[in-house]
């Protein structure tokens, strides 16, 4: 069974104590540790590794420190959690030299890694524009911009799957406005070789899953956070799935139980049949939200769960 981790993991105490005393100073130490950690997925028995974005305090930020026309300025919940992000603010045209991902992603496990970027509207909806004046010009640019930089990493990488987050879609600023994220995954999408996934997540992705299943769009298919919905609504919405990719996020990214191989594989199954594809298994979320050694036990089951048969 194939399964993956994607989003930031929580970072390891002594990473921690480091970037406490010396923030810049810390960021070798913090490429130490997700190369640790890469290497600990594939010995967990993960066929899909992840870099665990340990240099990243949120996934817009390298985005908004590097990019031209933007900048980085005050911070805002991250949905309804106990995090900030730092608000990208737009002021120009965007620009980018390709290069974000590859300065700041140590994952090189060619046709092996998973690939991840945030989804374009849901950037968009997380900024501030003084620049475009309207939000389908601004996500329109994002995509763009994310785009160079996904065929410049793509290049070097070679992954064999893209992850693009989209929280921001299950929640109400979105609503209405999915159209914008159809029509953006072509630009974000344009000349990607490896199949992409829209990753939704931090609330029922059901209704959103709907919507935007009945666009068209350039996504394989659609990774699920199982967490939300009970099996049965969950087997029901996804009857009729017309992609050819599907990941659910069964093992539950915000909390500390630690779920059981039989109960991950079963779900997956079952989900799998209703679907009528063979479903992958990931975390419902971002590890970051756990401690630690929690967040490591987690990447054990699912290395368990990959060679389960």
């Amino acid at each position: 069974m194939r399964a993956y981790t994607f989003g930031i993991y929580p970072r390891p105490l002594r990473l921690i104590a480091a970037t406490r005393r010396d923030p810049e100073g810390s960021r070798e130490l913090a490429r130490s540790e997700s190369r640790r950690i890469i290497g600990l997925q594939e010995r967990a028995g993960l066929p899909l590794l992840s870099d665990p974005l340990l240099e990243w305090d949120d996934m817009l930020r390298w985005f908004a420190l590097e990019w031209r026309g933007v900048r980085a300025d005050g911070i805002l919940r991250y949905f309804e959690h106990n995090a900030f992000y730092r608000v990208p603010v737009v002021e120009g045209e965007l620009g980018t030299d390709g290069g974000v991902l590859r300065r700041h992603l140590v994952i090189g496990a060619r046709g092996r890694a998973v690939l991840e970027v945030p989804e374009p509207l849901t950037f968009a909806l997380m900024s501030r524009d003084s620049h475009y004046g309207s939000l389908e010009a601004l996500t329109s640019a994002i995509a763009r911009a994310l785009n160079e930089e996904l065929c410049s990493a793509e290049g070097e990488i070679g992954p064999a799957l893209i992850a693009v987050k989209g929280p921001a879609l299950v929640h109400g600023e979105a609503r209405g406005r999915l159209d914008l994220a159809a029509r953006a995954s072509f630009e974000l999408l344009d000349s990607c070789r490896a199949p992409a996934l829209l990753h939704l997540y931090f609330k029922s992705p059901l209704g959103a899953y709907r919507e935007l299943s009945e666009m068209r769009s350039a996504y394989a298919g659609f990774a699920l956070d199982a967490t939300w919905d009970d099996r049965g609504r969950l087997a029901e919405g996804l009857r009729g799935y017309k992609m050819s990719e599907l990941a659910l996020g069964l093992v539950d990214a915000q909390n500390t139980r630690v779920e059981g191989v039989e109960e991950l594989a079963g779900a997956a199954e079952a989900l799998g049949r209703a679907a009528g594809v063979e479903a992958m298994v990931t975390v419902s979320s971002d590890l970051e939200f756990l401690p630690y050694s929690f967040a490591m036990r987690k990447v054990r089951v699912l290395g368990r769960l990959a060679r389960h048969a």
